[in-house]
This record gives structure tokens, C-alpha cells and sequence, in this order.
């Protein structure tokens, strides 16, 4: 139905629900921690709102995907990574939650190696993903994200996670790293190749 009000009612009713999941504090006690890691109301609720986010997204098309000056599917798309991005680090902290703890806990302390590397490799996984998919669709925006969590990810070995490596640990860590960024500017080389050929 091309009716302007249940346009605009979607896209403010997917920007609450966003807000809920993305800024509220509370949202790791809304729930008492399942023993079941991964397959758990984490990925049901924040996976059902990111798909929301990107049917949404692809389904608002031009000319009417403009709400007042604004590209409400660029806001949708990024609306939709930054929670898969908050349910991939959510689910990384509720599977090195210890046994027993109520709720779910977030915690960069350093004194969990296994925990921090997890982050670490899931984050340069997912910068990796926004490059593909930025490339892919021709996504300036993602392949911007992809570069700067990449590049967050590199700092956050560098200065956090290799401080408490062993010396053969940090050889290997330093490994996995080079072949994230081998990988990011081959990509990044084929775009290049592709765009200059056409």
C-alpha cells in the first residue's frame, strides 16, 4: 500500500526497537542468563530486529526511501549491522559468562585470554564481512565500517591482547592478524582492479 503514514510508521517503530537493543543498559537483565550458549534469546531477539532492519531497507525504494531529508535505508542498513554486531559481541560475553551467573556479563578485563582473543578474532571476522558485502553491493558506507573495525580490532591486539601472550602465543596471534589484513587488501587490490576495468 504506497501510503506515506505507514512508511514513516515502520521507520519509527524499527528505530525504537533498535534503540531498546542497541543503547538500553538494562537490556542483559531483561532476561535470566540460559544455559544453553549461542542458541539463546539473544539471537532471537536481535536477529529477528536486524532481518527487520534490512527487509525494511530493501524494501523501501527510491523515490520513497527519503523520511525528511534523511536516506532511511542507509539508517536501516547500518541500524541492521550494528546489531548483528552488538548480538556477535553479546555472544561471545554470554559464552564466557562463568556458570552460574544470573545474567549475561560484558567484560574487557584482560585476565581471560580465551575470551579476549574470541573478541578479537570475531571482530576482524565481521570487519572482513562488511568489506565483502561493501564490495559486493557497492557499499561505500560498509566498506568504510569494515576498515575502521578492522582497524580497531588491529589496536585492540596490538595494545590489549598480545600485553598477555606468551612469546609463542603472540607469534601466532600476530599471524592470525597478518592474514586478516592479507586478506582485507586483496580485496580491497580486486575492487580496485574491478572498478578501473569497467
Amino acid at each position: 500500500m504506497p501510503h506515506q503514514g505507514l512508511r514513516v510508521t515502520g521507520i519509527v517503530l524499527l528505530g525504537i526497537a533498535f534503540a531498546r537493543l542497541a543503547v538500553n543498559p538494562m537490556v542483559l537483565e531483561y532476561h535470566q542468563r540460559s544455559a544453553m550458549p549461542v542458541l539463546n534469546w539473544y539471537l532471537y531477539s536481535y536477529g529477528i530486529s536486524a532481518v527487520a532492519m534490512f527487509l525494511g531497507a530493501w524494501w523501501l525504494k527510491e523515490p520513497h526511501h527519503k523520511l525528511g531529508g534523511i536516506n532511511a535505508r542507509g539508517v536501516l542498513w547500518a541500524f541492521g549491522g550494528v546489531l548483528l554486531f552488538w548480538l556477535l559481541n553479546i555472544e561471545v560475553a554470554d559464552y564466557f559468562t562463568p556458570m552460574g551467573s544470573r545474567f549475561t556479563m560484558i567484560e574487557f578485563s584482560g585476565n581471560n585470554l580465551a575470551r579476549d582473543m574470541t573478541y578479537s578474532i570475531a571482530w576482524g571476522l565481521f570487519a572482513l564481512m562488511l568489506l565483502i558485502v561493501g564490495f559486493e553491493v557497492s557499499a561505500r558506507g560498509a566498506r568504510y565500517a569494515g576498515i575502521g573495525l578492522m582497524a580497531v580490532t588491529l589496536l585492540k591486539v596490538f595494545f590489549h591482547d598480545l600485553a598477555s601472550l606468551e612469546s609463542i602465543y603472540r607469534i601466532a596471534a600476530l599471524i592470525g592478524v597478518a592474514i586478516l589484513a592479507l586478506a582485507a587488501s586483496f580485496l580491497y587490490q580486486r575492487f580496485f582492479d574491478r572498478t578501473e576495468t569497467k
